[in-house]
C-alpha cells in the first residue's frame, strides 16, 4: 500500500492505554493532525484474560455467605442486641419472610452446614444456591437432609 505523496508520517508511538497515536504533517499545511486509533483487538484480549483470571479465582459461595449471616444474626439475637427476628428485619430493611428464609438455613444438619460454609466457586459459577438448599428443608429429619444433600452434590459436580 503506497502513501499519499503529500502525507508523511512524522511520529508513531504506542501509549500505555493501548491507544496508538499517529501524527501526520501534510506538506501543504503548517499544522499537525493527530489520529488516535483504539486497539479493539487488544482490548478484547485483555477482557478475555481478565475473565479467565476471575474464573480461576475462587470465592466463598453466596449461599455460604448467607448461612454465615444467619449464624451472625442468631448470635446477635442471643446476645440481646435485637429483641427478635422482626426487630432484625426492621433494622436490616428485610421483610420478615425473607429473614425467615435466611434463618431456616440454620435448620440444616450441622455437617451439611459445615460443607456449605466451605463451598467456594469461581465468580458466576454457583451450582448450589439458597433456593436449591431450601429443598433440603422440606424435611427436618437430618438423615433425609443428608440423603438429599448427597444427591444435590452429585448433580452440582
Amino acid at each position: 500500500m503506497s502513501e499519499s505523496p503529500d502525507l508523511q508520517p512524522a511520529v508513531s508511538s504506542l501509549q500505555p492505554a493501548r491507544t496508538e497515536t499517529l501524527t501526520f504533517r501534510p506538506k501543504r499545511q503548517q499544522r499537525t493532525e493527530t489520529l488516535a486509533l483504539r486497539r479493539a483487538h487488544d482490548e478484547r484480549k485483555d477482557r478475555a484474560a481478565r475473565r479467565r483470571q476471575q474464573l480461576a479465582q475462587r470465592h466463598p459461595a453466596t449461599v455460604a455467605r448467607r448461612l454465615a449471616l444467619a449464624h451472625r444474626i442468631a448470635e446477635e439475637i442471643d446476645a440481646g442486641r435485637y429483641a427478635d427476628q422482626a426487630d432484625v428485619a426492621r433494622h436490616h430493611g428485610l421483610t420478615r419472610a425473607r429473614l425467615t428464609q435466611l434463618m431456616n438455613l440454620l435448620l440444616l444438619a450441622p455437617d451439611i452446614q459445615e460443607e456449605v460454609l466451605a463451598l467456594e466457586y469461581p465468580a458466576g459459577r454457583e451450582p448450589i444456591t439458597e433456593r436449591t438448599l431450601r429443598r433440603l428443608l422440606e424435611s427436618l429429619v437430618w438423615d433425609d437432609q443428608r440423603a438429599l444433600w448427597a444427591e444435590l452434590r452429585a448433580v452440582a459436580g
